[in-house]
């Protein structure tokens, strides 16, 4: 009887040092929101999902290995919560991958998002969410990413690494496996940014490119700058993007502001232009927006964009076709767990 207590203890000892060792998290947004929509070709009201941000059900965890090594993972799973479908008929298509960090840094694989979508979340008001949707097209809000950028949110079959902070100064680098037989540069990609951030300021900067099935390379060069004045958080980033064929070659700049009106309340704004050089024309884009906290994980919020091109230019692709515009209202709630 002895005995059999001994290894009780024992156990159970072993099991409650395995637990505190590793962890695993379920996490998640819900987001809904009316929509109205005028771009050229009628107008459109929809009752959508993922609007602010999109709608999501994740699951990310660690394991402490020992001598300051943890093992990663996160798993995030895009829902349409208007129709309960998945996000673009993936399983986990917003994230998923595998890894390893420690005081070396970060190293991730699998499916995982670019250094510019990093770079472009950071100088967006909006946080890539509210403009550059459509009405009725779940999770398609992009903000100043939509509407700047030709090059990718996310990128299959990647392995990325992430440097630790160092006195503000951190970098990230990805390379993404073309996996074409007898042709490793095709589809290939590859991303590089860096960064400094310290109290007020953050500063950053972008070089991606990425080929297409026939080695055809698209190059994105961005960089920018936040500064939060206290009673405003400026921002500003500026974006170009080439591809080697002459198809695509496009520059672009965005200005935004976070004005912080009471601890519930904030309002935002942007305005965005892009120049794109095949065309000889120009888009514009302005946006502005309030998000008012009900509680720490539940807000309201309301936005409205216009996008005006010029004869020959449909920018981020939002009108119905070149020279429309393009009118965007949302008014929704978001909820986070």
């Amino acid at each position: 009887m002895k005995k059999s207590l001994i290894a009780l203890s024992v156990l159970a000892a072993i099991s409650g040092a395995a637990q505190a060792q590793s962890n695993v998290t379920i996490y998640g947004v819900v987001d809904m929101a009316f929509q109205a929509e005028s771009n050229g070709a009628g107008k459109k009201y929809a009752i959508d999902s993922g609007e602010q941000s999109g709608s999501r059900l994740g699951f990310k965890g660690t394991e402490d290995l020992g001598g300051g090594l943890k093992a990663i993972f996160d798993i995030e799973a895009g829902i349409l919560a208007d129709s309960g479908a998945s996000q673009g008929g993936l399983t986990f298509g917003r994230q998923s991958w595998v890894g390893l960090t420690g005081d070396f840094g970060t190293v991730k694989a699998g499916r995982q998002y670019t250094p510019q979508f990093y770079f472009f979340d950071a100088v967006d008001p909006f946080d890539l969410g509210f403009t550059s949707g459509h009405a009725g097209a779940s999770t398609s809000t992009g903000g100043v990413f939509g509407f700047l950028s030709a090059s990718a949110w996310r990128v299959n079959n990647s392995v990325s690494y992430q440097s630790n902070d160092i006195s503000g100064f951190s970098a990230m680098a990805l390379y993404g496996a073309g996996e074409v037989a007898g042709d490793n540069a095709a589809n290939r990609s590859l991303g590089v940014s860096a960064q400094y951030a310290a109290g007020p300021l953050f500063v950053g900067g972008v070089y991606y490119t990425a080929n297409d099935a026939k080695d055809v390379a698209l190059k994105s060069i961005l960089v920018g700058a936040t500064y939060d004045f206290g009673v405003a958080k400026g921002a500003f980033g500026y974006s170009k993007d080439k591809k080697d064929d002459g198809s695509i070659d496009q520059k672009g700049f965005t200005f935004g502001v976070t004005v912080p009106v009471t601890p519930a309340d904030a309002i935002l704004a942007t305005a965005a232009r892009l120049t794109d050089n095949v065309a000889n024309g120009n888009s514009t884009q302005y946006a502005i927006g309030a998000t008012h906290a009900l509680s720490k994980r539940t807000n309201l919020y309301g936005s409205l964009s216009k996008v005006s091109n010029d004869a020959n230019v449909n920018g981020g692709g939002l009108a119905a076709s070149k020279g429309a515009s393009d009118y965007l209202a949302n008014f929704g709630i978001r909820h986070t767990f």
